[in-house]
């Protein structure tokens, strides 16, 4: 079911339960990525950064570039378990939802405050991955990948964010203990 969600700025249409493939939250969490040998940071420049944003729905104004630049570590730690829910109560405080009535029903308007408007987007989205079995986005398995991803199986029971290349590694190693014991 669609729900219509006015962020202080726009009616922005949301799923209730789970964020998209393509989803802030998501893409934030894997804009910076640590190689041996160099850092992919979407965010790093300035004017990258404010394309990035406008591409996910904000105004890539310095107030946002600097709000994503905060947020994105502590949203990565948090996902990953190593950080308690109360270190991200800037932004979950930044956000108010009220309902809004009409002609059409009931729409919930969500007013975030400035300057913690993409912090407190990806905290929306969070929360709508949350369900009975647990959360929806979570890091990948593989060690040695960075990734997050949005568990999208019935029994959200993935593991790793791509089985052609984590999932893979993972069997093969498997497999590679098994052959040397065996």
């Amino acid at each position: 079911m669609q729900n219509a969600i006015d962020h202080g700025g726009g009616a922005m249409p949301t799923d209730a339960t789970h964020a998209g493939a393509g989803s802030l939250l998501l893409d934030l969490v894997n804009s910076r990525l640590e190689f041996d040998d160099h850092v992919d940071d979407e965010l790093a420049a300035d004017a990258e950064a404010a394309a990035w944003l406008v591409a996910h729905g904000g105004t890539g104004d310095g107030d946002e570039i600097a709000d994503a630049r905060a947020a994105r570590p502590l949203l990565a730690r948090f996902l990953r378990g190593q950080a308690p829910i109360e270190e991200l109560e800037p932004w979950t405080g930044a956000i108010t939802r009220r309902p809004a009535f009409g002609p059409d029903g009931a729409r919930w308007r969500e007013d975030l405050a400035p300057g913690r408007r993409i912090g407190a987007r990806a905290m929306l989205e969070w929360a709508d991955l949350q369900g009975p079995e647990g959360s929806r986005i979570r890091p990948c398995a593989a060690s040695d990948c960075q990734h997050f991803f949005i568990d999208t199986s019935r029994a959200n029971t993935r593991r790793w964010h791509s089985m052609e290349t984590c999932g893979n590694r993972a069997k093969a190693r498997r497999h590679s203990a098994r052959a040397k014991l065996g």
